[in-house]
């Protein structure tokens, strides 16, 4: 999801503001002897000299700063979250506190904004409440602010770190992920974290929650966003009781996969893809996929050593240990792949603990080879959550130790699973609505390793034939009815080996055709994973998800 504020700026008002305010005289205010509070020691904050030209701003105008006891009325102006002081110096927002004051002197009052850093502190007089009010709304869009617990209610844990939280002042009930700063022991963790920040305030990331503020108290960094019920992919795989719908767990790491080339285009990257910060949500009754908890900085071969520590070991690309590489989308598709393979090789019943995933790790080679046997010999894998050869060969392909053989993020976006996926869905939808049809699957499918799949599906060749002419008779799929919800079936071992077998390969069906399909579509994903996200509580129940459930889309 990314993240679109509009900043709507009056010019009309900004006008009158800029008038009112220059025609202003605050001399009287340096008689006063507590005058210091309004002293901005600008000259000791860090201020960066650059030589660009504005097009476009959030606001523009100027107002009273007084320095070393003289009365200034400099330029300002607030663009993609600089604050550019005179045309000439640029202070990032994010960096900053932004509060809103009053100074009080006898009958008369003024209206200020401290903008503070651990430098020094910039403050803003405004004669009129209504400048001060049209400055602080666009300044806090960029900055931080502080007080967070006058403001908000903590309600109740989501998962770790994640709280939902009633904001007092307008009644509404928002998501605060809280940081507690006692947990972060180094300065390279602060970077990390304001990196972080600065990634999910920029909107530009697919999939990363839009944030409405940021607070930055003495105990903790809370982010803001909106409301949603959910939880970690870890939480999900232990908490269900059956298999996650192949579907669904394309859904996930498609969206995953989306992330990964927004921060390609942007030159970043996660750094610390994992089941914990991968998290499901429930937003107005869809499935939405958002990742928390980027990595990001700038490593070089002085500070690895950093990342190495902080990283677990089987999520460490080969590349990264043996000091080859710096972590970049290469070692994050490493990172999603293994998170894709414990997935797909988890049982029900197991115990998902460290010692079990560095067992499965260590193994993934003699595991991946064994379901291979199996898909060649016409049978299916041992385990509920690995379908098909098909998603074999992208985790195959996802966590191969050649930074240069593995696969990229377009390749994997474009691979045949996921146009797989989209087509047995579209058929469930068919079936659904069809009741007197048969429960057969009409799929084409296109691996590009597939000797032993084409092998396996010709048996049913005869009923495929069969089925396909009876969906001639179906109605088109734009009008069929979405409320699948409770209707998408688990994939027990007979009813996958019964699927299997009504499965069939289009050889003449050109992957180019497909792919082609994948980008001018979108087919609704059915978010069957909601049924797990749901809890006794009327305000995230849903009764019918409508037509807005989320889908494959690039």
């Amino acid at each position: 999801m990314k993240q679109n504020k509009v900043n709507k700026i009056d010019l009309e008002l900004q006008q009158k503001i800029q008038i009112n305010e220059s025609n202003v005289n605050l001399s009287w205010v340096l008689k006063f002897p507590n005058c210091h509070e309004l002293q901005s020691s600008i000259l000791q904050m860090a201020f960066i000299d650059l030589n660009i030209e504005i097009q476009n701003y959030d606001r523009q105008g100027a107002c009273h700063i007084i320095v070393s006891n003289q009365i200034q009325y400099p330029f300002i102006q607030i663009v993609e979250g600089m604050l550019i002081y005179q045309k000439q110096k640029y202070l990032f927002l994010s960096d900053c506190i932004v509060e809103k004051k009053k100074f009080i002197c006898h009958q008369s009052q003024l209206f200020l904004i401290k903008i503070s850093n651990n430098q020094g502190r910039l403050i803003f007089i405004f004669a009129h409440p209504i400048s001060q009010k049209e400055w602080f709304k666009i300044l806090k869009l960029s900055a931080k602010q502080n007080n967070f617990a006058q403001k908000y209610r903590i309600n109740e844990i989501l998962m770790a770190n994640i709280f939902s939280v009633f904001e007092r002042r307008k009644n509404k009930k928002l998501v605060a992920q809280i940081i507690k700063k006692k947990d972060i022991k180094q300065q390279e963790q602060y970077e990390i974290i304001n990196n972080y920040i600065k990634i999910l305030r920029s909107g530009k990331i697919m999939n990363y929650y839009p944030v409405l503020s940021i607070f930055d108290d003495i105990e903790s960094i809370s982010i803001i966003t909106y409301q949603f019920y959910g939880t970690t992919l870890e939480s999900l795989l232990l908490s269900t009781q059956q298999a996650v719908p192949q579907s669904d767990l394309a859904f996930i790491f498609y969206s995953v996969l989306q992330s990964l080339r927004s921060l390609q285009d942007e030159e970043l990257f996660h750094g610390y893809l994992c089941l914990e910060n991968i998290i499901m949500a429930n937003v107005l009754g869809s499935l939405q996929v958002y990742l928390i908890n980027s990595n990001y900085k700038p490593y070089n071969e002085n500070n690895l050593d950093f990342y190495l520590n902080s990283i677990p070991n089987y999520l460490l690309a080969p590349e990264l240990q043996s000091f080859q590489d710096l972590p970049s989308v290469k070692s994050d598709m490493y990172q999603l792949g293994m998170v894709f393979f414990l997935i797909s090789f988890y049982s029900k019943g197991q115990i998902f603990n460290r010692q079990y995933i560095t067992k499965m790790s260590q193994s993934k080679r003699e595991l991946i080879k064994q379901q291979e046997n199996n898909f060649q010999k016409c049978r299916d894998s041992d385990f509920p959550n690995l379908y098909s050869a098909c998603q074999l060969d992208l985790i195959k392909k996802m966590i191969d130790n050649d930074p240069e053989r593995r696969i990229s993020v377009n390749d994997a976006i474009k691979h045949a699973w996921f146009i797989n996926t989209k087509d047995k869905l579209k058929s469930k939808k068919i079936q659904s609505m069809n009741r007197n049809l048969p429960s057969l699957r009409t799929i084409i499918e296109m691996v590009e390793q597939s000797e032993q799949d084409i092998r396996r599906k010709s048996f049913q060749l005869s009923n495929v034939q069969y089925s396909k002419k009876i969906l001639e008779c179906a109605t088109s799929i734009q009008q069929l009815d979405f409320n699948t919800l409770q209707q998408q079936q688990e994939a027990s071992p007979i009813v996958k080996s019964l699927e299997s077998q009504n499965e069939n390969i289009d050889e003449e069906h050109e992957i180019s055709n497909l792919i082609y399909k994948l980008n001018n579509k979108q087919y609704f994903m059915m978010p069957s994973l909601l049924g797990h996200l749901i809890q006794d509580k009327n305000q995230y129940r849903l009764v019918q998800p409508k037509n807005h459930l989320p889908s494959f889309q690039d």
